[in-house]
């Protein structure tokens, strides 16, 4: 039995007394003396003289922390869009499409940082999602929130890209491009997601495109025909106009993504949107590129 613990010796026999039918006795240089116990309910009673102690190998590390940068794969259900389909057709998916949202420390994409990355492929299964905070490597004294982003084991952004880039690579369908969607995107998401990846020396693969889902929402009609009020696009007016029942997380970016899928999924079918016609309205990334000869 090999334990490594980072805090002190009484976590390690409050973790011991827990987890395992054992009670601590001593710990003596690396070895850690226990009394293996017939039931859990012996714990709290006085143990008999006729039990042997046992001796267990232990390895101490007081200062291991995981490095890990903490990337959170999980799974969803697939979201079903649009799509013209006639008799005996099969249904090709011309792109992967991906929805995003940023959590960022301002608005400004040339001077503050992304904070949190959470994308979902509309695909589902397996590892469809994709969640990091992202450590600015600033310290801001008196502000929780943003104390969260300098922890140990949070990714740095040039840390979180790599290990984006293989998820999306692993999602993307064989020789299809892949489109990012984001409520706003031309004005705030894209525009970050871009300069991250030039900031740090990567190239935005060329197959990769980005749509704006409020220039669909602008398309959004009324039952008696008419679009709905200027001003009234925001993702929260979406999710009202729809009827929607937003999934829960417990990541705030996740939520929003998960609200916005459930609206582009509405949007298709109202607009009669096929994936197709998606590719059609995303742009490249040339869009949201940034010389630094204008910097």
């Amino acid at each position: 039995m090999s334990f490594i613990f980072s805090r002190n010796f009484y976590h390690l026999r409050n973790c011991l007394l827990i987890s395992a039918n054992i009670r601590l006795l001593g710990i003596h240089s690396n070895r850690c003396i226990v009394f293996l116990l017939r039931t859990f309910s012996d714990v709290t009673h006085r143990l008999p003289q006729t039990i042997t102690p046992h001796i267990i190998n232990l390895q101490f590390n007081i200062s291991l922390a995981s490095k890990e940068p903490k990337i959170s794969y999980q799974y969803s259900d697939p979201i079903q869009l649009y799509q013209e389909q006639k008799e005996g057709d099969t249904i090709d998916q011309p792109a992967t499409i991906l929805v995003l949202d940023l959590g960022t420390t301002g608005l400004n994409s040339k001077t503050d940082k992304i904070t949190e990355i959470a994308i979902r492929d509309v695909q589902g299964g397996m590892n469809s999602k994709f969640y990091t905070l992202v450590n600015r490597e600033v310290t801001l004294k008196n502000h929780k929130r943003n104390e969260l982003h300098t922890e140990s084991g949070v990714p740095r952004m040039e840390e979180a890209i790599p290990e984006l880039l293989k998820w999306v690579h692993s999602r993307q369908i064989n020789g299809k491009p892949v489109i990012f969607v984001a409520h706003n995107g031309h004005c705030f998401d894209f525009p970050f997601f871009v300069r991250a990846f030039h900031e740090y020396g990567y190239q935005i693969p060329e197959n990769w495109l980005f749509l704006d889902s409020l220039h669909l929402a602008r398309q959004v009609l009324h039952d008696n025909g008419t679009k709905l009020k200027r001003g009234n696009h925001k993702l929260k007016d979406l999710v009202k106009f729809f009827n929607i029942v937003v999934e829960a997380s417990a990541q705030k970016a996740m939520v929003d993504v998960n609200a916005l899928c459930a609206v582009l999924q509405q949007m298709t079918f109202v607009s009669k949107l096929t994936s197709g016609d998606l590719v059609e309205r995303a742009y490249t990334a040339s869009r949201y590129s940034t010389r630094r000869s204008s910097e």
